[in-house]
C-alpha cells in the first residue's frame, strides 16, 4: 500500500468581554479530510456501490467512481462556544460553560480493508455446520473471478463523517489564596460512529451458511476493466460474508465530577478528582472490542446492542507532591534530611463490564473467523450474590447458561462489571548540590507500593470449564527501584 490524503483546516475566534464578570468565547472551525488513494495507478482498490438499490463492486476511478473510494464530505464546520461568568457578592465562586462540535479523523483501517478485495486478493473462507462437520480439508483451488466464493468488505461511498459533540458545566470556589474547589458535569454524543454490519449472514438454523445467505452474487459495474494476470470466467462474482463498516452508530456519555486543587505553596501540591460517569453505545466498540466481540450478535437486531460502553462507573485519582523538612535546622542533619521531595500518585475505579458469551458460532449464522458475538442466555439468578468476587468464582455462573443449539442468547451486551482497579506509586527524590555546576540526584521508586492485586476480567464463555474463573492479572506485584543520576 501506497496510500495518500490530504487534510485542510481554517478556524476563526472571538472572546467578547460582555460585562467586567462575563466573557464569552465564539468559535467555528472547519476541517476538511480527502479519501485516502493509494497513488499507484495499478492499486486502487474496490468498494459496492448501489444503483436502484441492487449493489455492485466497482473498482476505484472506473466508470465515474471516485478513486478514494468515497465522496469526501465538504460541509464538516464544526461551531464551538464558551461561557464564563465571575459571581461576586459574599461567596463569590465562578461558572463555566462549553459546547463543541469535534470531527474524527478518517480511520485508515477502513481503507486498508479494501485492499482484500477481489479482484486484487481473493479471500476465500470454509465453513461447516458447528454441529455437523463437514469439512474434508482447507485445500482451495486457484482463485478464479466469477466462481470463486469470497468475502467482502465495504462501506458506503456517501457515509456521513463521524463527529462528537461535548458540552460541560462547573461552578468553582476558591477556598483559600492557593487551594480551589470545582464541581462539574461533562457529557457527549457520538454520531455516524463506525460499526461493522454483517449483511449478508443467514439468520441462525442448521445447515451450510452459503445456500441459506441472502445474496448469493455481487456483479461489477458494467464496464469495468480488471487487473491484468486475473482469471475471470464472470462479472457476477460469488460473495460469502458481507462486512459492510457502516457510519450508523451512536455513543452517550455523562459524568459529574469534583476537583481538589491546590498550588504549590509551603512544600505542598495536590490534585484529586472524583468522577461519576456512564458510557454507553449501541454498537461493539469496533476499534477497541476490550473483551467482547466487535461485531453484533443478531445483525437483523442492531437495536439489541445498546449496551455499556468502556464504562468506568467510579474513578478516583489523587496526585501529591511534598518537600519534607529537615528533621534539624542546623548543622549535618539537616543537610542530609532536608531537600526531599515525596511524591505520589494514587489511582482507584469500579471495574470495566464484559459480555458473557458463547465460544463459537453455536448459532451457525455466519461469525467471522476470530470473533463470538453470540451471547448467552439469562437465568434470571442473582449474578452477583454473596460469597463471590474471588478469583474462582467472580460471578455466579449459574446465572447463565449456554442457548439451544441454532439459537441467539438473550444476555445483554456488557452487562456484568469485572474486577476493580488500584494502584499506588510512591518517589522519594533528593538532589545534592557538589559544586555550582555539579548535582547528584538520588531517586527511589516503588510502582504499586501497596501490593494490591488487581485482576483480569474473568472467562466469559460459558460452553468452557474456565468460566467465571480469573487467570490473569492487570497489573504486576510491588516493584522498587532505586538510581542515582549526576547532573553537570
Amino acid at each position: 500500500m501506497n496510500l495518500r490524503q490530504w487534510y485542510g483546516d481554517a478556524f476563526v475566534q472571538d472572546n467578547w468581554r460582555v460585562t467586567p464578570h462575563t466573557t464569552v468565547n465564539v468559535g467555528l472551525r472547519y476541517q476538511y479530510m480527502s479519501a485516502l488513494t493509494d497513488i499507484r495507478p495499478d492499486k486502487p482498490g474496490s468498494n459496492l456501490t448501489w444503483q436502484d438499490g441492487v449493489p455492485y463492486i466497482f473498482i476505484g476511478g472506473q466508470g465515474g467512481t471516485p478513486k478514494g473510494l468515497f465522496y469526501t464530505p465538504k460541509l464538516d464546520f464544526a461551531p464551538r462556544l464558551g461561557l464564563t461568568h465571575s459571581f461576586q457578592g459574599r461567596f463569590p465562586f465562578v461558572m463555566r460553560a462549553s459546547y463543541g462540535v469535534f470531527f474524527t479523523p478518517m480511520d485508515m483501517n477502513t481503507w486498508c480493508n479494501q485492499r482484500h478485495n477481489v479482484p486484487f486478493v481473493f479471500p476465500q473462507t470454509q465453513q461447516s455446520d458447528p454441529y455437523t462437520p463437514s469439512l474434508t480439508g482447507y485445500n482451495f483451488a486457484a482463485p478464479v473471478l466469477g466462481s470463486t466464493v469470497t468475502s467482502f468488505t465495504g462501506f458506503y461511498p456517501h457515509s456521513p463523517s463521524q463527529y462528537i459533540q461535548q458540552w460541560s458545566y462547573s461552578l468553582q470556589k476558591a477556598l483559600s489564596p492557593t487551594t480551589v474547589v470545582e464541581i462539574g458535569y461533562q457529557g457527549s454524543g457520538g454520531y455516524h460512529l463506525q460499526r461493522a454490519h454483517l449483511t449478508n449472514n443467514p439468520p441462525p438454523g442448521p445447515g451450510l451458511l452459503q445456500p441459506r445467505r441472502p445474496v448469493k452474487a455481487i456483479e461489477f459495474l458494467p464496464g469495468t476493466v480488471f487487473p491484468s494476470g486475473v482469471t475471470v470466467a464472470s462479472t457476477d462474482q460469488p460473495v460469502s460474508t458481507i462486512n459492510m463498516l457502516e457510519n450508523s452508530a451512536r455513543s452517550w456519555y455523562d459524568a459529574g465530577w469534583v476537583d481538589v486543587r491546590r498550588r504549590f505553596s509551603h512544600g505542598l501540591t495536590f490534585l484529586t478528582n472524583f468522577t461519576w460517569a456512564k458510557s454507553l453505545t449501541n454498537a461493539p466498540d469496533f476499534r477497541s472490542p476490550m473483551d467482547e466481540s466487535a461485531i453484533p450478535q443478531n445483525d437483523s437486531d442492531l437495536d439489541a446492542e445498546k449496551g455499556l460502553a468502556c464504562d468506568v462507573r467510579l474513578r478516583y485519582v489523587a496526585t501529591l507532591v511534598y518537600n519534607l523538612p529537615g528533621v534539624s535546622q542546623q548543622g549535618w542533619i539537616n543537610r542530609l534530611t532536608s531537600h526531599w521531595e515525596l511524591a505520589t500518585l494514587y489511582q482507584a475505579e469500579t471495574g470495566m463490564p464484559f459480555t458473557i458469551s458463547v465460544f463459537g458460532d453455536t448459532a451457525n449464522s455466519g461469525t467471522t473467523v476470530g470473533e463470538n458475538p453470540i451471547r448467552a442466555n439469562y437465568t434470571g439468578l442473582p449474578v452477583f450474590p454473596s460469597g463471590v468476587h474471588t478469583s474462582e468464582d467472580w460471578f455466579n455462573t449459574s446465572a447463565f447458561v449456554a442457548p439451544p443449539p441454532y439459537t441467539f442468547g438473550n444476555a445483554g451486551r456488557n452487562t456484568v462489571e469485572g474486577p476493580a482497579q488500584q494502584n499506588a506509586d510512591v518517589a522519594l527524590t533528593r538532589e545534592f548540590h557538589v559544586s555550582e555546576s555539579l548535582r547528584v540526584q538520588v531517586r527511589a521508586e516503588a510502582f504499586n507500593a501497596l501490593n494490591h492485586t488487581n485482576y483480569g476480567i474473568p472467562n466469559r464463555f460459558v460452553n468452557e470449564p474456565q468460566f467465571g474463573t480469573i487467570t490473569m492479572g492487570m497489573s504486576p506485584a510491588r516493584e522498587a527501584q532505586f538510581c542515582a543520576r549526576l547532573i553537570f
